[in-house]
């Protein structure tokens, strides 16, 4: 298969917490490949906090999905899909989710802001419950059971708690899913053309667009099963092997 497009997440794939950078060995080969393939971050971070990673691997010039997939991000710098929860909806998850988090947080305008029941809000894209532990995890999510068809709804690695996760809300059309299948149109490639690399159970509506399912050594369980290959983890650089694999 001549495959078009790489769709990267970023947290356990490119790099292991917020700030980090991506390893030299992963930057050499996403630019080996990037005369001939589209390389793109799907993540829920927001614009703001893949900025450095973009320009590392020479990648501004390509669409990327952020926010879980609730904004596309257009090779202009332009959000050109942007799906927005409103406020009573923020206030019914939170109802729904009754208190079993950590903390609550919602992702405003593209930055990270704590809840605050009584606030109103607007351009708000994610609702973001943190759990100490995977026990915590199962508790939210069965807390969410009564919403789990009205919203999008992911588990994510925690930056700074290992743990722990985000449990991501988004509105039903914004996930991964949704934003690879808008690039892929904006480009004109197939999801049998396209490879994804992921390592969470959130990475799961991103293999449903990706005609080649990768999972990071360092991933889920969850998602190892449902990836066509298992790849050497992050400290090993398992990205830049996968390309030179795949791509090479």
């Amino acid at each position: 298969m001549n495959y078009k497009l790489l769709v990267l997440d970023v947290d356990g794939v490119l790099v292991k917490s917020k700030d980090a950078e991506v390893s030299r060995g992963v930057v050499e080969a996403v630019k080996n490949i990037n005369d001939k393939v589209k390389v793109v971050l799907c993540t829920g971070r927001t614009k703001e906090d893949v900025q450095h990673i973009i320009h590392s691997l020479d990648i501004s010039h390509n669409y990327h999905i952020v926010e879980s997939g609730a904004k596309v991000l257009s090779p202009d710098g332009r959000y050109e899909y942007e799906k927005l929860l409103t406020n009573n909806e923020i206030s019914e998850i939170y109802s729904n989710s009754k208190s079993e988090f950590e903390k609550i947080a919602v992702c405003r305008s593209g930055k990270w802001i704590d809840y605050n029941q009584a606030e109103l809000y607007q351009n708000v894209t994610t609702v973001s419950l943190h759990s100490h532990s995977q026990l915590q995890t199962k508790k939210i999510l069965k807390s969410l059971e009564n919403v789990k068809d009205t919203y999008h709804i992911a588990v994510g690695s925690h930056w700074e708690i290992p743990e722990g996760n985000f449990i991501l809300i988004t509105h039903k059309q914004a996930s991964k899913k949704f934003g690879i299948e808008y690039v892929q149109q904006k480009y004109g490639i197939s999801k049998n053309e396209t490879i994804a690399i992921g390592d969470m159970p959130n990475d799961l509506p991103l293999f449903e667009a990706s005609g080649l399912k990768i999972a990071m050594g360092n991933g889920d369980d969850e998602l190892k099963n449902k990836a066509d290959f298992v790849i050497k983890s992050i400290d090993e650089d398992g990205v830049a092997l996968a390309i030179k694999t795949y791509l090479g």
